[in-house]
Formats: structure tokens, sequence, C-alpha cells
């Protein structure tokens, strides 16, 4: 019999791995607190944030339909002003459902539920005053295409929707004002990530 391991770009045993460039618009929402003489204070404030990372994906199909992965994703949000430097982490666990799988074409839906890490800077007159560590979770839902040239090369194109949530957890260095007054803050994003990359498969 011929064999037939690659009449799908997707089948159970199947191996990828992607290589991609994303970027994303995101609006965000930073809420704090912190309490004087016994009583809370809150703060809140509403930005919008333009992202850039590369994720790299690994999958191995369950069946022809369904395959299961993790992605890792370094990234940062861009700083124009150079006041604020960054640098985030993102790990995912990301269960794909493939809405077409032929031999060359695929196009599937998948979600990203994982933990997200954020390390961000402040800068005042050139010098680097603080630097404040973020961590959480996130979950995103999206779609990609996906078309390979042969048995082991492709590329992909996507898009997703990403919400975050984030706490405050530490500053270094440390200021002991900060657990004087209980300071709690929170970081939310909610957006569209687009991304473009490719993928080999064993």
């Amino acid at each position: 019999l011929p064999c037939l391991a690659y009449a799908q770009v997707n089948s159970k045993g199947t191996f990828q791995v992607g290589f991609a460039l994303s970027g994303g618009g995101h609006a965000t929402r930073f809420e704090n607190s912190f309490k004087v003489l016994g009583v809370t204070v809150k703060n809140s404030s509403e930005d919008g944030a333009v992202t850039v990372s590369t994720p790299v994906d690994f999958q191995l199909g369950l069946s022809d339909r369904f395959s299961l992965g993790l992605i890792i994703e370094p990234g940062r949000y861009i700083d124009s002003a150079g006041t604020n430097p960054n640098a985030f982490f993102l790990f995912s666990l990301s269960p794909r459902f493939y809405v077409v799988n032929r031999e060359h074409v695929a196009l599937f839906i998948h979600a990203d539920l994982g933990l997200s890490a954020l390390r961000i800077g402040d800068v005042r007159n050139g010098t680097r005053t603080f630097d404040d560590s973020y961590a959480g979770g996130h979950f995103r839902l999206g779609t990609q295409f996906q078309y390979y040239f042969g048995k082991t090369f492709g590329l992909n194109a996507g898009i997703k929707l990403a919400s975050h949530s984030m706490k405050w957890r530490d500053r270094d260095p440390e200021d002991p004002l900060f657990e004087a007054l209980d300071y709690e803050a929170t970081l939310r994003t909610t957006g569209v990530q687009f991304q473009l990359g490719a993928q080999v498969r064993f």
C-alpha cells in the first residue's frame, strides 16, 4: 500500500513546530490601591498599547481533526517615548480543531490558556529608577491558515482575540513604603493579535 502519512496536514502522531512574528493592538486598564490610616484609596486609568512578539509553538496531532500543543512567546510593549523599557513572556496550552485539513492546506481554530509575566521599568533623565514585575493569566481565541509547499515546510497566518490579567508582584529595588501601604495593582488588557510565520512538520 502507498504511504498516506502526509495525505493531510494534521493526523494522529504528526508533530509540527511553528515560528512567527506577531503584532497586536490592545486596550489597557490599570488599577491600583493602597491604604492610608485604614482607608483604602483606589485609582484606575485606561490607555492603549501595541505589542510585538515571536511565538514558537509545538503541536502533536491527536487525530485528523485535533492536536494539542504548547506556545512559548517572548515579546514587548512598544515604548516610543523610551521611558518604560519592558519585556513579557507568555506560556500557553493550545488545543486546535482543524476545520479544513487537506494535503497542503489547513484551517484551524484554537484556544490559548496560560501564564503571563511582565517586567516594566521606569526611566527618568536617562536613568532607570526601578522595575516592576507583574504575573497572571491569559486567554486567547483565534484562527490560523496553514499552507505546506511539500511534506515538511509551510507558511502560516493567523488572528487572535486576547485577554490578559496580571497582578503586581514586586518592585526592584524594593520600596518599603509599598508594603507599609498594602499596595496592590492589576493590569488588564484586551485586544487583537495578528501573526505571520512558518512551520515544519515531522
